[in-house]
């Protein structure tokens, strides 16, 4: 076996924010531009696809009906990752020994973003999402604790957007901004992000790679909206990619590990 090169991809580096232009964005409905987008999620390692075709490069604009604004942001810098601060023991509950196993574990990190009919926009970080299946159409799905504004959301519209975060300080940036909840309804505030109609919003936000459009998949057991204890397993349907960030600056996605965000790092090959 050859020792692992430390390259540019794998899962090293250790956000940390510190504090301190508005993009167009544009469409594309192709299921291999989907699996590149969910594979920027966490993926450590070579990738090597099955399906056929390519994304062509001519992105077709959308303009939105409201367009809103960003502010100064936080800044963040990097740091070397460390050996994890806690470890699984006995002498805690089997559950605190569970969510210490978990935090050893990367975690892809992305918004979710719905609209509240009559009520206004939602939104939350999330850091369960995953794809399910490509074919016949592409599913994902994440889950979320209840009570939450951005379920009622979701169940309410039936639609909601996935945005696809940057691993780095731009992408911590933002998903930093929406761990603070929807009280109040200024979630949004301080971020541009564009609306049509009662549409789930789309962020505009430096950081913010591609943005999946989904709904609710309503032939899934209990609508695509199945409960389980105190969380909602939500199944969506991918209907449109949605390209935010410039296509130069295509990277990996953001993860989350022990608490931090983290850029991926190293590539281990045999």
């Amino acid at each position: 076996m050859n020792s692992s090169r430390a390259m540019r991809n794998g899962c090293a580096t250790v956000l940390v924010m510190t504090r301190g232009g508005t993009r167009g964005f544009s469409s594309l409905q192709n299921t291999e531009c989907l699996e590149r987008s969910i594979r920027g999620l966490g993926g450590c390692g070579r990738y090597k696809t099955s399906l056929s075709g390519s994304c062509s490069p001519q992105w077709a604009l959308h303009h939105r009906r409201r367009n809103h604004t960003t502010a100064t942001a936080p800044t963040w810098h990097t740091s070397p990752a460390k050996p994890p601060t806690v470890h699984p023991t006995k002498q805690v509950p089997l559950p605190e020994q569970l969510r210490s196993i978990m935090r050893l574990l990367p975690h892809s990190v992305v918004v979710c973003t719905s609209n509240q009919p009559g009520d206004g926009p939602r939104a939350m970080t999330m850091s369960s999402f995953t794809s399910l299946t490509l074919a016949p159409t592409p599913l994902v799905t994440f889950n979320i604790a209840t009570p939450s504004r951005t379920l009622d959301a979701i169940r309410a519209s039936g639609g909601f957007n996935v945005h696809v975060l940057s691993g780095d300080e731009r992408g911590a940036n933002v998903a930093s901004h929406f761990t603070k909840g929807n009280v109040g309804g200024n979630a949004f505030k301080g971020l541009a992000y564009s609306q049509e109609d009662d549409e789930a919003p789309v962020l505009r936000e430096d950081g913010v790679m591609f943005a999946l459009r989904c709904r609710v998949l309503k032939d899934a057991p209990e609508g695509g909206l199945l409960r389980v204890r105190d969380h909602v397993i939500v199944v969506g349907e991918v209907v449109e990619m949605v390209r935010v960030g410039e296509e130069e600056d295509e990277e990996f996605g953001l993860v989350y590990a022990d608490r931090r965000y983290r850029e991926v790092g190293v590539v281990l090959e045999m």
